[in-house]
């Protein structure tokens, strides 16, 4: 506490205490005169000496005194005077102590009550950029989830595409199984009007030629030409079976953009009774380059079943085969 007093707190009580030491000594000084005064005095218990009167002038002691007493008082009210205005300065300091303590009281407030509104302003902030981030994960994953959900569309789309292409191949390749099937019977029907044909012929020939020969001749002759058609019939027919398989490979041969034209390859098929296919080779001679071998082989992959009915007294586990292409 000693150290909050100010200097001019201080001085004035030095200066209350300087005036409180004064007007003691001026009444000790005072009293000390009256003493003083009184010491020849006559004691009661004496003979009454002799009566000397001596008369003393108090009027200029008392003026004096009445002076200091003025003096003395005049030195209290300013003294009072001035510990008022000691008073009055102490409680406009104390005022404007608190004032300023106040003051730094509302500043100190006001900074914290800024400081709260910052906090809260980042908190905001934080809660409006974790819900913006949220929000974008969460567009983000809808977005993810509408795009996954398009590649399975387009998967299946895809798929239902090729299924119906694949379907649509088979029956193209049915309906030109029974177009080729249709041009066999067909040329199974030509080739018995001509047989019957070369037949009546034959046995035209064979009539006319018995008047001329002997019948031994005549049995020989038509023997040999029974063996003529049969083996001219087989011979067409297989030739008409390798042109059957040859066309069938061409129709699914995807040429690549290396082949060349004047290309010609003999090919192995192998094969199970009923047509199916159950390998495909290039064999020698062959002039065109790897591409193009591997799409001669995988186009007779995809035939997948050689013609069969019809073609029972051709049929070969193994057929070789030319394939050409001339551009």
């Amino acid at each position: 506490m000693a150290n909050m007093i100010s200097p001019q707190r201080k001085q004035a009580l030095k200066d209350g205490l300087q005036a409180f030491g004064l007007a003691v000594a001026v009444h000790l000084a005072f009293g000390l005169l009256l003493f003083i005064g009184a010491w020849d005095w006559p004691r009661f218990d004496r003979p009454d000496p002799p009566v000397r009167v001596t008369l003393v002038d108090m009027g200029p002691m008392v003026e004096q005194r009445r002076a200091e007493e003025a003096e003395r008082q005049a030195d209290q009210e300013r003294q009072q005077q001035a510990e008022q205005e000691r008073q009055r300065q102490l409680e406009q300091q104390r005022q404007a102590e608190q004032a300023r303590r106040e003051e730094e009281q509302r500043r100190q407030e006001a900074e914290r009550q800024r400081e709260i509104e910052r906090q809260r302003e980042i908190e905001r902030r934080e809660r409006e950029l974790a819900e913006r981030r949220a929000e974008q994960e969460r567009r983000e994953a809808e977005a993810q989830r509408q795009a996954e959900l398009e590649r399975q569309r387009r998967r299946e789309e895809e798929r239902q595409r090729i299924e119906q292409e694949r379907r649509e191949a088979e029956q193209a390749q049915q309906r030109e199984l029974e177009e080729l099937r249709r041009q066999r019977e067909e040329a199974q029907r030509r080739r018995e009007e001509e047989e019957r044909r070369l037949a009546e012929l034959a046995e035209r020939r064979a009539a006319e030629d018995a008047e001329r020969q002997a019948r031994e001749e005549a049995e020989r002759l038509r023997l040999a030409a029974e063996q003529a058609a049969a083996d001219a019939r087989r011979a067409t027919l297989r030739e008409e079976y390798i042109s059957t398989i040859r066309e069938l490979v061409r129709r699914n041969w995807n040429r690549p953009p290396t082949t060349r034209p004047g290309v010609m390859c003999r090919v192995r098929v192998v094969q199970i009774p009923g047509g199916e296919i159950i390998a495909a080779e290039i064999v020698r001679p062959c002039n065109a380059d790897e591409a193009t071998r591997r799409s001669i082989v995988s186009a007779v992959m995809r035939v997948g079943e050689l013609p069969y009915r019809g073609y029972e007294s051709v049929f070969a586990r193994e057929i070789d085969f030319d394939f050409r292409f001339d551009g």
